[in-house]
C-alpha cells in the first residue's frame, strides 16, 4: 500500500513535466498537439492523485515515504496535491479555448504545465533542499507566464518585482535550511518532525531558523509589504491569474502548516506571523472595497485572504488555515475563470434597493440574530475560544458577514419569506462552516501540531484589534456612501484606492536599486530580468 500511495503521488507531477520536455519553439509549431497532450495528462494526473489521496485516507495518517525519503505523503500533502491537479487540470481546460489561436499558444501549455507541476511537487516533497528546490523552480516557470506577453510594460513590472521579491524569499528559505540542519541535524521531514517535539540544546538557532521560514511564507504569500506585485500581474493571461490566486499563492501557507512541528517551538515567530497577518487581513480588505476593476478587487481580496490565513497559522489553527486554503482556491479559481461575465451577471441581479433609509435597530436585530446563530452552531460542535481560538475568531467574522446579510434582509422590508430564507441560509451557512472546521481539525490531527490555546495578554489584544478592525471595516461598508462616512470617508477614498502608494514606493527601489528592464527579445524565451 505504502509503495502504490507514494508511486501515484509522484506520477502527478512527473507526467506534466513529461508534456513540458519539448522545446518553445517546438511547442509553438505545434499547439493543437501540445494542447491536447498537456489536457490529457492533467486529467490522468488528477486521477492519480485522487488514488494517491483515497489510498493514503483509507491507510491511516501514517506517513509514506521511498526514494530515501525525498516524498512524504501523508493526509496533509495528499489533500494539497489533490487540490492543485485539480484546479492545474480546470486551468489546462479552460487555456484551450482562452489561447486558441494565439501563436504562443504551444509555450504557453509548456510552461503552464511545469508551474503546475512543480507546486505538486513542492507538497509532496519529503526533504528541504528537494522542497527549496521545488519553491524555485515554482517561481522561475511562473516567471515566463508573467512575460508571455513582455511587450506590455505593466506585465514587466509586476515579473520583476514579483523576481526581487521571490529571491529574497528564496534566500530566507536557504537560511532557514541551513539553520534547521544545524539544530537537528537532518533536513527529512520524517526525522525533522519526530526530533521538532522534543527539546532542542541551541534554542536561538531554532528562532533563527522559525524566523527565516516566517520571512519565506510571508514574501511567497504575497503579504504587506511585499504584496504590491500581485494587484499588477492583471495584464497576464486570465488563467495564469486563476493558477497564481488559486494554488501558487498558497505555497506560503503551506509552508508554515507542514513546518508547524518547528514553528510551534517559537512562539515569538508566530506571533510576528500573526501580525503580519492581521496587518495585510486588514489591508487588503479595505482597499479591495476601494477597487473599481474586477481582477483588482479580487486581487487584493486575495491578500487579505492570505493574510487572515497567515493569522490563523500564527494563533495556531493550522487546520484551519488548510480549510482556508482549499475553499480560497476553488473560489479564486472559479472567481478568475468566470470574472469576464461577472459585469453581466451583475447588471442582471441588480435592482433598486425598495428603501433607502434603515433604522439602526434593525441592525442591532440582525446582529444578535448572526451571534445566536454562531454561537449555538459552535456549541453543537463543542467548539470553545480558548482550545480553538482561531476557528472561533474566523466564527465571530462569519457572523459580521451574517449580520450583513440578515440586516439587508429586514431592513429591505421584504417580507417574512424572504426574511426566513435568509434566516435559513445563515444558519446553513453557520453549521457548515463550523462542521468543515471539526472536520479539518479530526482529519489533519496526526499530521500538524497541536492548536495552541491562548494564554498571553498579547494574543488576547491581538484577537481584539483582528475584530475590531474587521467591524470597522463592515461599518464603512454598510455605511458608505451614506453621509455619516462622507467626510471621513471621501477624504481617505484616493489613498486608500491606490494602497496607500505602497506599490509606486516599491516601483521606485526595484528602478533605482533592481534589474534594467527586460528586453522584449524574451518574447519566445520568456528570459529573466536583465
Amino acid at each position: 500500500m505504502t509503495s502504490l500511495i507514494t508511486y501515484a503521488a509522484v506520477s502527478a507531477p512527473l507526467l506534466l513535466f513529461l508534456s513540458g520536455i519539448p522545446s518553445s519553439t517546438w511547442a509553438d509549431r505545434h499547439p493543437q498537439l501540445m494542447t491536447k497532450l498537456c489536457g490529457t495528462l492533467s486529467i490522468i494526473a488528477v486521477l492519480t492523485a485522487g488514488l494517491a489521496g483515497f489510498s493514503i485516507y483509507y491507510k491511516g495518517s501514517g506517513p509514506a515515504s521511498v526514494a530515501e525519503n525525498l516524498f512524504y505523503i501523508d493526509r496533509l500533502s495528499a489533500m494539497m496535491l489533490m487540490l492543485v491537479a485539480f484546479i492545474g487540470a480546470v486551468v489546462i481546460r479552460y487555456s484551450r479555448h482562452y489561447l486558441d489561436g494565439d501563436p504562443g499558444q504551444g509555450r504557453f501549455f509548456k510552461w503552464l504545465a511545469w508551474t503546475i507541476a512543480a507546486v505538486m511537487t513542492l507538497v509532496i516533497a519529503g526533504h528541504f533542499i528537494l522542497f527549496v528546490l521545488a519553491w524555485i523552480l515554482t517561481s522561475l516557470c511562473l516567471h515566463r507566464l508573467l512575460l508571455f506577453y513582455p511587450e506590455r510594460q505593466g506585465a514587466r513590472i509586476a515579473a520583476r518585482k514579483k523576481f526581487v521579491f521571490s529571491r529574497l524569499g528564496d534566500c530566507a528559505l536557504i537560511l532557514a535550511g541551513v539553520w534547521l540542519y544545524q539544530v537537528f541535524g537532518t533536513l527529512e521531514f520524517r526525522e525533522l518532525f519526530a526530533l521538532a517535539d522534543r527539546p532542542v540544546a541551541d534554542t536561538g538557532l531554532l528562532n533563527a531558523a522559525a524566523f527565516a521560514l516566517v520571512i519565506g511564507a510571508v514574501i511567497k504569500s504575497a503579504q504587506f509589504p511585499f504584496h504590491s506585485w500581485l494587484p499588477e500581474v492583471m495584464e497576464t493571461p486570465t488563467p495564469v491569474s486563476a493558477l497564481m490566486h488559486a494554488g501558487i499563492i498558497n505555497a506560503g501557507g503551506f509552508l508554515v502548516i507542514r513546518m508547524s512541528h518547528i514553528l510551534v517551538q517559537a512562539p515569538v515567530a508566530l506571533h510576528l506571523l500573526a501580525v503580519i497577518g492581521t496587518i495585510t487581513a486588514l489591508f487588503g480588505s479595505l482597499v479591495m472595497l476601494t477597487q473599481t476593476s474586477i481582477k483588482k478587487s479580487l486581487a487584493f481580496s486575495t491578500v487579505g485572504q492570505m493574510g487572515f490565513m497567515m493569522l490563523q497559522c500564527g494563533l495556531g489553527a493550522f487546520s484551519s488555515a488548510m480549510l482556508h486554503i482549499v475553499a480560497h482556491a476553488l473560489y479564486k479559481a472559479h472567481a478568475f475563470l468566470s470574472s469576464g461575465s461577472v459585469v453581466d451577471i451583475a447588471r442582471a441581479a441588480w435592482a433598486p434597493p425598495i428603501r433607502d433609509s434603515r433604522h439602526p435597530g434593525e441592525l442591532l436585530l440582525a446582529f444578535i440574530a448572526a451571534l445566536g446563530l454562531t454561537v449555538g452552531s459552535a456549541g453543537l460542535f463543542d467548539l470553545t475560544f480558548r482550545e480553538e481560538p482561531g476557528i472561533v475568531l474566523l466564527g465571530a467574522i462569519l457572523q459580521m458577514a451574517l449580520t450583513y446579510l440578515l440586516w439587508n434582509a429586514v431592513a429591505h422590508q421584504t417580507g417574512p419569506a424572504q426574511i426566513g430564507k435568509a434566516l435559513l441560509i445563515a444558519a446553513g451557512v453557520s453549521l457548515l462552516y463550523f462542521a468543515l472546521q471539526t472536520g479539518f481539525l479530526h482529519l489533519l490531527r496526526a499530521d500538524i501540531a497541536d492548536q495552541m490555546p491562548i494564554d498571553s495578554v498579547f494574543d488576547s489584544v491581538l484577537l481584539i484589534i483582528v475584530l475590531a478592525g474587521f467591524f470597522t471595516i463592515l461599518m464603512l461598508q454598510i455605511q458608505y456612501p451614506g453621509p455619516a462616512a462622507a467626510q471621513v470617508w471621501q477624504a481617505a477614498y484616493v489613498h486608500i484606492y491606490n494602497g496607500f502608494y505602497i506599490s509606486t514606493l516599491t516601483n521606485r527601489m526595484i528602478h533605482r536599486y533592481g534589474s534594467k528592464p527586460v528586453s522584449l527579445s524574451h518574447r519566445h524565451s520568456g528570459g529573466m530580468p536583465q
